[in-house]
């Protein structure tokens, strides 16, 4: 297959690097510059010379590259001191910085399509001797996806306190957009305590089972849907058959359980019938609980987003879907690729993303409050999270009374809401009410 590529790029961004150093290795870095972007060998070895020495903080002039690439013994793979300066002293009036972005760009738009024509004959191949499923597909998709993130150019400093002051004048004129202000929460202490979800954040909701953190996820969705516009709700933790009288009982105050087992009055039938006729009108809200990857999650979002714009994004839970773990590779590792590209979908979308997540059972056995330690495949979890949120029930309530949490006849429960991570609003910790038959988080009273 003759892969799309320029030879004449390639010399232009090496020439220019090697003739005029750090001034263009910086932008080069800035756009993410992989050896992969260099087709022609030699010039993939000499672009990693470059970032070897780079890395050791010697410079990269041609005569230290070739001594450098003579002592690792890949100078003669290049062509030798002839080949090295073909592609290196390629220009012959010098650098200029227009010729080496446009040589940049071309190099970036011809490593994309290589990767699409490699990814698209893979998945041919496979599909024409019946080894490919629906399911692989997707996950092709999802590489073809990553591959747009990976080669997005980054954002100078400069660039970014720039678009900073804009925010600033902004604010300070009264004109706060939802990116700059963030998305309320669905109760004032949470905004108040801990600062409202902002646009590029990984926020864990952490919990054991059966304390809540679902139905608190609910909650945001719904209020999100119902304020700010379109959310995508990943559930791998029930069906939507099942979720729709969940939403329809928190907006009615009337149990599901007790209507499906017909203990209800008809006043209160038909206050959950209002509520079921609500969760149907609110179209912004979208669930989707038939995909089992990252990389379905990914091709259903970028679905999504070309015909609609995306708020947020929760997913329910990260321990339900399949990491997707690669030959040789530990869960924790698979879980730390999910993790880190779910936080690059919040930053790439500019938009929250929610994942909810296990506690372990140690935070039961040892009956204490949780800690960051506590999250299962807690190493990962925690390094790419902006906040780690904890819905905690203790045994003792805030009045200093106790409550029995394996007593199901009592309808409302304490627990406590912890922020244990924030990296914009620090830590906190709120108390809260958790009324069991409609699975409703409220505010208390002070």
């Amino acid at each position: 297959m003759n892969l799309p590529h320029s030879i004449e790029a390639e010399r232009t961004v090496l020439s220019c690097i090697v003739l005029d150093g750090p001034t263009y290795l910086i932008k080069a870095l800035d756009y993410r510059v992989q050896p992969d972007w260099f087709h022609h060998l030699p010039h993939k070895k000499i672009w990693s010379s470059i970032m070897a020495c780079h890395a050791h903080g010697r410079p990269f002039d041609a005569h230290i590259l070739c001594e450098e690439m003579k002592k690792a013994g890949s100078l003669d793979s290049v062509g030798g001191v002839v080949g090295f300066s073909e592609a290196t002293g390629y220009l012959e009036h010098g650098p200029t910085g227009v010729t080496f972005t446009y040589s940049l760009d071309q190099l970036r738009e011809l490593y994309q399509l290589r990767q699409i024509a490699l990814i698209s004959e893979e998945t041919r191949e496979a599909a024409l001797v019946r080894k490919a499923s629906l399911d692989d597909f997707v996950s092709k998709i999802g590489r073809v996806l990553a591959l747009k993130n990976a080669t997005n150019l980054t954002k100078s400093l400069a660039q970014a306190a720039t678009d900073c002051i804009g925010k600033v004048a902004d604010i300070l004129a009264g004109k706060e957009t939802e990116e700059n202000a963030g998305l309320e929460w669905p109760w004032l202490d949470w905004d108040r305590e801990m600062g409202k979800a902002t646009a590029g954040e990984l926020i864990i909701i952490a919990a054991r089972p059966g304390r809540g953190k679902s139905s608190c996820a609910r909650q945001v969705a719904w209020h999100w849907a119902n304020k700010h516009g379109n959310v995508l709700l990943f559930s791998r933790e029930m069906p939507i058959e099942q979720l729709a009288p969940l939403f329809a009982q928190v907006r009615s105050g009337v149990s599901w359980r007790a209507v499906r087992r017909n203990q209800v009055m008809d006043s209160e039938g038909k206050k959950f019938t209002r509520g079921l006729e609500e969760v149907a009108a609110l179209k912004t809200l979208s669930v989707f609980d038939q995909d089992r990857t990252l990389s379905q999650i990914t091709a259903r979002v970028e679905a999504c987003k070309s015909f609609m714009p995306v708020k947020a994004i929760i997913v329910d839970y990260l321990q339900r879907y399949d990491p997707q773990q690669e030959r040789g590779e530990t869960r924790d590792i698979a879980i730390g690729r999910m993790t880190m590209a779910l936080k690059d979908l919040a930053v790439s979308l500019k938009i929250p993303v929610i994942l909810l997540a296990q506690l372990g059972r140690e935070v039961e056995k040892e009956n204490r409050v949780p800690r960051l330690s506590d999250l299962r495949e807690s190493g990962n979890i925690e390094q790419d999270a902006d906040r780690v949120i904890f819905i905690h029930a203790p045994d003792t309530k805030e009045d200093g009374s106790t409550q029995d949490l394996n007593d199901q006849s009592v309808q409302r429960i304490e627990v406590n809401i912890i922020q244990a991570k924030g990296r914009s609003d620090g830590v906190a910790t709120l108390t809260m009410s958790f009324h069991r038959p409609t699975t409703t988080f409220n505010a208390i009273a002070r």
